[in-house]
């Protein structure tokens, strides 16, 4: 009978959602996705924490000056590997508001063409954008920083992260449309995936750096896992936008240099 009731009561355990980051305090734990502006954001492998966390008035909108103003939420999670940083997560969506008449967000996320990886899916019209860029360089984690970043290097700082890196993989998605607004930025460390991840002089130094990357195939497999995430991503953040369910279930893994050479040193 005991038994019986028991059974009863773990069947009957509601489902378990993602964790709303838009009012869990800093430092909170999350693993697989969670919650901003009602959206769901995947993540990748492993358990990230909250870092920082702020909402404000972007400046790529347009419309009238007497209807209340739209609003973004910003978080930045990280994964750390102690004493470095693994991976960082910057996401960012739109808020709801009473009303959405007079106004567009706008912009052109991929303007640029000079990355590793470029996917326009909408054309670049400026208010109906499907983005997805991949690209080398840095996080603003030094002195420098400002708003929600230097809010992440301050608690980073208390944990005693490591804010020097070299060089971040970054895929950079972006989908927006009428009044719907949801992106992130997956930031990912080659060193702690056992990538050899050297100091460059300048941007287009960077062994990294899309004319010098092709001399590497360990290189050119994590990039290409980095993009992998990014376009599944890119397709959940459109599902989510055109009001279609996106369950995330097929996630791509970042691929591990150092995995690989465990595996060639073991061959016979």
């Amino acid at each position: 009978m005991a038994r019986s009731l028991l059974v009863a009561l773990v069947l009957h355990v509601p489902a378990v959602h993602a964790v709303d980051l838009e009012v869990a305090p800093i430092g909170t734990a999350v693993s697989g996705s969670f919650e901003l502006g009602g959206r769901l954001t995947p993540l990748p492998e492993g358990n990230f924490q909250l870092a920082a966390r702020s909402i404000n008035e972007p400046t790529m909108l347009e419309g009238s000056i007497a209807i209340p103003r739209a609003k973004i939420a910003h978080v930045i999670l990280v994964n750390i590997r102690p004493p470095a940083l693994r991976a960082a997560v910057h996401a960012r969506a739109s808020l709801k508001m009473q009303s959405y008449r007079g106004f567009n967000w706008s912009g052109e996320p991929c303007k640029r063409d000079d990355t590793l990886y470029r996917a326009d899916l909408t054309g670049s019209h400026g208010e109906d954008e499907n983005c997805l860029l991949v690209d080398h360089g840095s996080l603003n984690l030094g002195p420098r920083a400002q708003g929600i970043w230097k809010d992440a290097a301050t608690w980073l700082a208390g944990q005693n992260v490591q804010l020097v890196l070299p060089v971040m993989i970054t895929a950079h998605v972006t989908r927006f449309q009428n009044t719907q607004l949801v992106a992130a930025s997956y930031a990912f460390n080659p060193r702690l995936y056992g990538c050899q991840a050297p100091v460059s002089r300048s941007y287009t130094d960077s062994p990294w750096h899309k004319k010098q990357i092709g001399d590497d195939p360990q290189r050119v497999r994590f990039v290409d896992s980095v993009t992998a995430w990014g376009k599944m991503v890119q397709g959940h953040f459109d599902a989510l936008v055109a009001g279609k369910a996106s369950t995330v279930e097929n996630r791509p893994s970042i691929y591990s240099c150092r995995d690989s050479q465990v595996v060639l040193s073991d061959a016979p």
